[in-house]
């Protein structure tokens, strides 16, 4: 495992290439992946310059997306930008790992287009970058989890069953004292295995038929009906943490087209920073309070200054020296300043 070259209560910066970090990380909790890959020969660095072609760039998406998807909860979102010319095939490569829910389009008005030679172009200009919104989803996680809220009502049933027994009766005694006749028997019987092993509520009639028969725990059926009602409070909560977080406050940015102004030039700026105002509308919406969201190309660090800010963990990675000690001054300033949130 390596050792981390910045630690804080809330952010850990690794440096090094994400593919030979992410198979040493070990996360606990609600963990989410919100990241800010290499484009592909969009700037003329190295690092966006890597592969001869489109596919090898994509095939490198998808290793590294491999490393990084056993490290995501059963609900975590996931967020990779991309340029215009490959967010498609981008979304893609997410669509093999993970369920794709959105294909954002984050406009620009600031962008190169305003100063592209119109006589020059052969194609519309893209005033847009893609960012391809996912969750990991797992509809085996999600069936056990509903399986289990299900059986919140079983130790009701279980006590309403101890009790008839206790008393000396069967089950066919008790759909007797309620069926409607002997045609109503097998209905009544089924009513009654039923309840005891917490698929259904007991009704009000039913429990004042079996109150007629034994001695019940609940003295009358409101008693009973409030544990049901606290059951199913705690069934709720425990279903709710299971699900995807997403809260959609702000109607000006409840759909799939977003503007939001670029980063202001500055003297050191890395040339793909993202506004902490987007960066802000992302983690709100689709993170809790307390989770961790990992960066598999930390940059700036914008991504994990806003998680922290916010209240969230944060996992950075970073393969170049220079940016890993702007992103150890930027968090080592405690800074809380998002710009853009309104």
């Amino acid at each position: 495992m390596a050792e981390p070259y910045y630690e804080d209560d809330a952010v850990t910066l690794y440096q090094g290439r994400c593919e030979d970090i992410l198979p040493g990380l070990s996360l606990t909790g609600s963990v989410h992946l919100l990241t800010d890959p290499p484009y592909f020969k969009v700037k003329g660095d190295d690092w966006d310059n890597q592969w001869g072609k489109a596919a090898e760039f994509l095939d490198w998406m998808g290793e590294w997306l491999d490393l990084a998807k056993p490290l995501l909860s059963a609900d975590a979102s996931v967020w990779v930008f991309a340029s215009p010319e490959l967010t498609s095939a981008v979304e893609s490569v997410v669509a093999q790992r993970f369920r794709v829910l959105n294909s954002v389009r984050w406009v620009k008005e600031q962008g190169w287009h305003k100063k592209a030679d119109l006589a020059a172009a052969r194609s519309f200009l893209s005033p847009w970058e893609g960012v391809i919104f996912a969750e990991q989803f797992s509809e085996s996680e999600r069936s056990k989890a509903l399986d289990e809220s299900k059986a919140v009502w079983a130790e009701i049933g279980q006590g309403l069953a101890d009790d008839r027994v206790r008393g000396g009766f069967s089950r066919e005694d008790v759909a007797a004292s309620f069926a409607g006749g002997h045609k109503n028997l097998a209905g009544a019987k089924a009513r009654v295995s039923a309840w005891e092993i917490g698929n259904e509520r007991i009704t009000a009639r039913a429990f004042e038929a079996l109150s007629s028969l034994c001695e019940l725990r609940w003295q009358v059926y409101d008693d009973l009906e409030a544990t049901y009602d606290r059951a199913d409070a705690v069934r709720k909560r425990d279903l709710e943490s299971t699900r995807r977080p997403f809260s959609l406050s702000d109607r000006t940015r409840s759909t799939d087209v977003w503007n939001f102004e670029n980063v202001a030039s500055y003297p050191g700026k890395h040339p793909c920073e993202k506004p902490t105002g987007l960066l802000t509308h992302m983690i709100e919406t689709t993170t809790r309070p307390g989770d961790t969201i990992i960066d598999c190309f930390a940059g700036s660090g914008a991504v994990l200054d806003v998680a922290r800010q916010l209240g969230r963990k944060a996992v950075g990675i970073e393969m170049e020296t220079h940016w890993c000690r702007q992103i150890e001054k930027r968090l080592s300033q405690q800074t809380f300043d998002l710009e853009g949130i309104a």
